[in-house]
């Protein structure tokens, strides 16, 4: 490490010393001012964090650009690896470095307002999002008419002031913009907790409007009929009723808990045929009571088929078999996502969708389950990046950056991690989990 690396974590731990010598606060009032203290040396630290992000990037750049690498494959990953410093997904991770490159280029007042504790990264992140269409004259113009409004403006009114800025300044790049988010409509998914998900649709505002227009007179419909009721007669509230015309509506089921798609749930036997309350796990979503998912399959509009994995008695370790072939067999792939679950790459929170070799099979790497590991899409091509490798085995995954930081994670089942928690060494369980798929 470079002297004044050294230098630099010194001064760090000195603050950090400082930190925790200080006083207990003896009444509300000094509770209060010291979490104003607190969140404005937060945002300071932020600041110091934004400018470094940015002057990584800088020298990541010349690097490269010494390098001869062309500028079209520059800095590729490294939204990864910012993220990966903070302990953040790449997605984050990419939010952060182009919110970084804007203060420091376009939005001085803004980076002043974050490193003086005035403002919070989010509200940066919000002034850098909400500009970012725009030209650098622009941006640096709305710099300068919000100014007065940082740290005293929500999230809702900064937001609205930016965009009728923007509007104002640029009417043309504003309607591109709309087209081309009218071009990146999508739907997605994401866990609530507790059995409960997030369909969200981005669509056209118009379309929105009439799709909760239909939502709403068929939900009417049905409770002016007197059919809204649940399996044991009790009467549905309206939000009820409308969630199950919407399953309804875009499932063609006939009843909403009639699921007529592949669904996995991945139990143990001890729960599945006896009274271990361990929970189940619903494959993308994550953990269900045992209770609810034991009911849920009892439901005779569910059909049902049993699938049996095998693991290791010693800590609940998936085992799987070999392959010759270069892409993993469907049955294999299935049990890496049972596995993952979550791509494996480090606080990465998206859905596996690869079944990536960890070493390449370009370079010898067998199609095998202890070189098996599930990615996404995204984090599955930034692993070829110049400079990135992912090692380790069936138990962990490494991930070792451009710069040599490397950044180990498990990867268990979460089942065996929830099982054998309090276990060292890991007791002996069950050598079969059970996948349970309702199918068409």
């Amino acid at each position: 490490m470079e002297t004044r690396d050294v230098v630099a974590g010194d001064a760090v731990q000195r603050a950090i010393t400082v930190l925790r010598s200080l006083p207990e606060p003896d009444s509300q009032e000094a509770c209060i001012d010291r979490i104003q203290l607190m969140e404005q040396a937060v945002r300071m630290v932020r600041g110091d964090q934004a400018v470094t992000t940015s002057r990584f990037v800088d020298y990541r750049q010349v690097e490269e650009s010494h390098l001869k690498i062309p500028t079209s494959l520059q800095l590729k990953g490294i939204e990864a690896e910012v993220g990966f410093a903070r302990g953040e997904s790449p997605f984050v991770g990419a939010a952060l470095t182009s919110t970084a490159i804007a203060l420091c280029s376009v939005l001085p007042r803004t980076l002043a307002a974050l490193t003086e504790g005035r403002v919070s990264e989010y509200h940066t992140r919000v002034v850098a999002e909400q500009t970012s269409h725009l030209s650098d004259a622009h941006r640096k113009e709305i710099d300068v008419l919000i100014a007065h409004r940082l740290g005293k403006a929500s999230t809702s009114q900064l937001r609205r002031l930016i965009q009728g800025h923007a509007y104002r300044l640029d009417r043309a790049a504003a309607e591109a913009r709309v087209e081309d988010n009218k071009r990146q409509r999508r739907v997605c998914k994401d866990p609530a907790g507790d059995g409960l998900v997030y369909v969200t649709a981005e669509l056209p505002a118009h379309q929105g409007a009439a799709v909760m227009e239909t939502l709403t007179r068929l939900t009417n419909q049905r409770l002016d009929q007197g059919q809204a009721l649940d399996t044991d007669g009790t009467p549905l509230g309206r939000d009820e009723v409308m969630t199950d015309i919407f399953v309804e509506l875009l499932t063609g089921q006939t009843t909403a808990d009639g699921v007529a798609a592949e669904v996995v749930v991945v139990m143990h036997d001890t729960t599945l045929f006896g009274a271990d309350e361990l929970p189940a796990w619903l494959l993308g979503e994550g953990p269900l009571p045992a209770g609810t998912v034991k009911n849920w399959l009892a439901d005779p509009n569910v059909t049902k088929s049993l699938r049996r994995l095998y693991t290791r008695p010693s800590d609940g370790q998936l085992v799987a078999m070999d392959s010759k072939r270069r892409r993993f067999p469907e049955g294999m792939a299935k049990m890496l996502r049972i596995r993952d679950d979550t791509c494996a790459t480090p606080w990465c929170n998206s859905p596996v969708q690869d079944a990536d070799h960890r070493h390449p099979w370009a370079k010898g790497g067998p199609t095998s389950w202890e070189n098996a590991t599930g990615l996404c899409k995204r984090c599955n091509r930034r692993k070829e990046n110049r400079g990135s490798s992912y090692t380790g085995s069936s138990d962990e995954l490494t991930v070792t950056t451009p710069t040599g930081h490397s950044y180990t994670v498990e990867t268990r089942p979460p089942l065996a991690e929830i099982k054998h928690w309090n276990s060292d060494p890991p007791a002996p369980v069950g050598a079969i989990d059970i996948a349970w798929a309702t199918a068409a």
